[in-house]
């Protein structure tokens, strides 16, 4: 692997705070100056156990309301202490340069670790790029020797179930069959459980070869804990607005600190919309089935709710008015596309 050198000028890390928080252990390699800048409040989302874990390692790391100064290194390495329910990228970063630290690194973990199927993910990728890391069960260390090279890899990414299941949910509150080809039958991705989910909620999901079909039917609420999938909250709440009875979502409290605060947001839009939904410490309580509808409604700037309350719009007995609506370009810009293929009317302005 050839030897990093410091950027001419700032990174830009648009809107995304997985750019942003891997980037920032990266840099700490760097034997200069590293800076850093993201848009619509990035810099404002949670970043200090990551900026208290540089420190530990004696890397100095500012942020401003501007940008993020990682100051000139290398990180020797060592040990390191950061929560891990705050954000699971922060460990992911913290592995990704660990290999390249002469002392090696440790990571320990001092509150339980939420989200670890995307650290188990990382773990896997690293594996695939000859790095070997230590961990156990309960994933409350992290080891990882020094030494250890890069090495060249091939990788083939699947398609994303974070952003095929806004149109799993079209099917299940429309009553409708979707099939949506390029989802792995085995996968790794955290947010695979959504396929157990909406089973819990009365639909089978289909996944062969021809691809994964959904077809909508009766919906019952249901009880889930997202500390593992938190973005997948917001659509299970629009699909718990149509259920029978009541939908419980639990270990959410990770959402507030996203684009949005999610659990405000779309506790706050639905009901707008006429959804009988509360928001509790750790997540929301939606009762149904509800008789959306249509409205103006605001998307906070935040894609996931935006596509979220699209789907509701589907059912929604009038017109519904996305605020904002471009903002899912940030992970999935043919969003719109995609639900116009299935027959939606979708007017921009």
């Amino acid at each position: 692997m050839g030897k990093l050198s410091a950027p001419r000028g700032i990174i830009d890390c648009g809107e995304s705070g997985v750019t942003l928080r891997f980037t920032v252990p990266i840099s700490s390699l760097l034997d200069d100056d590293v800076r850093l800048r993201g848009r619509e409040g990035l810099i404002r989302r949670p970043l200090r156990p990551l900026v208290d874990a540089m420190g530990q390692l004696g890397i100095r790391v500012d942020v401003d309301e501007l940008e993020v100064r990682v100051h000139a290194g290398p990180a020797k390495g060592g040990r390191v202490q950061i929560p891990g329910n705050v954000s699971s990228q922060f460990i992911s970063g913290l592995l990704f340069a660990g290999p390249l630290m002469i002392e090696g690194l440790r990571i320990e973990v001092t509150s339980h670790l939420e989200s670890r199927g995307y650290v188990s993910v990382t773990i896997e990728e690293l594996k695939r790029h000859t790095i070997a890391v230590e961990t156990n069960s309960d994933m409350s260390f992290f080891s990882i020797s020094p030494h250890q090279i890069y090495r060249p890899a091939q990788h083939l990414i699947p398609g994303d179930y974070s952003s095929a299941a806004f149109l799993m949910a079209a099917a299940a509150v429309t009553r409708s069959r979707v099939i949506i080809t390029g989802l792995p039958e085995q996968s790794e991705d955290p947010d695979s459980v959504f396929l157990t989910i909406l089973a819990q909620m009365g639909i089978t999901p289909e996944l062969s070869s021809g691809g994964l079909q959904i077809e909508g039917r009766e919906l019952k609420g249901t009880k889930v804990n997202i500390s593992d999938c938190p973005d997948l909250g917001p659509v299970i709440a629009v699909i718990g607005a149509f259920a029978e009875g009541e939908t419980k979502i639990t270990g959410a409290e990770r959402l507030r600190f996203k684009e949005s605060n999610r659990l405000t947001s779309i506790a706050s839009e639905l009901a707008r919309l006429g959804a009988e939904i509360r928001e509790t410490n750790d997540g929301l309580i939606v009762s149904g089935p509800s008789s959306l509808s249509g409205g103006e409604v605001e998307s906070h700037g935040d894609h996931r709710i935006a596509m979220a309350l699209a789907i509701a719009a589907l059912n929604a007995s009038g017109v519904v008015t996305i605020r904002d609506a471009q903002c899912v370009n940030k992970s999935y810009p043919g969003f719109f596309g995609d639900i116009r293929s299935l027959g939606v009317e979708v007017i921009e302005r």
